[in-house]
């Protein structure tokens, strides 16, 4: 039985109560649908240890190259970009992706107009559809952010960075990301 660890709570509390479900069945634990998510986190979090929250989000590949496995990866990063571009789209954002500067990549940039009542708003999103972000993936986000923002001479009130990625984010990320009050992560199901 894996000890009991604040990292593995931190991972299990950002999955849904129905992954929290497939894990305990995963590891035969019986527990039962009616019960809150918190006592399932409270439950499972003796039970499992933090590898077992990431093998549930990464995805075995049937590629036999690494050819294969880069495009299969690149797909499915694209496939997360576009579900997302789309959901910006939709809250009256124009979006570009795939943009590229000396020095950074972004994966999504929006601009919304404003009007009499509202300013102008901007988002950049970064997109990672892995099991784990880790604090490298975040501070390679804020420096593209940033760089943007000073290239476009932008200014930093107007604009939102958002994370997204179909896995978990590590503590540290989490604990990083506090100090920005214009970041937000996101979690979506793969």
């Amino acid at each position: 039985m894996p000890r009991k660890t604040p990292q593995v709570k931190i991972y299990l509390k950002q999955i849904s109560k129905a992954e929290l479900l497939k894990l305990a069945k995963l590891k035969k634990l019986r527990i039962s649908e009616k019960w809150t998510k918190g006592k399932i986190v409270e439950t499972l979090s003796v039970y499992v240890s933090a590898s077992d929250v990431i093998k549930l989000h990464s995805r075995k590949s049937k590629a036999k190259t690494k050819i294969e496995l880069g495009l299969k990866s690149a797909l499915k990063g694209i496939k997360l970009e576009d579900r997302v571009a789309k959901a910006f789209t939709r809250k009256g954002f124009q979006c570009i992706k795939n943009i590229r500067m000396k020095g950074a990549e972004i994966d999504i940039v929006g601009f919304k107009k404003g009007d009499w009542r509202h300013n102008e708003e901007y988002v950049i999103v970064e997109c990672k559809d892995r099991a784990k972000v880790i604090p490298s993936d975040f501070n390679k986000f804020v420096g593209s952010m940033n760089l943007y923002i000073r290239k476009k001479r932008l200014d930093p009130e107007l604009v939102t960075g958002y994370f997204y990625t179909t896995g978990v984010f590590d503590s540290d990320v989490k604990s990083q990301a506090r100090a920005f009050s214009n970041i937000k992560l996101k979690r979506l199901k793969p």
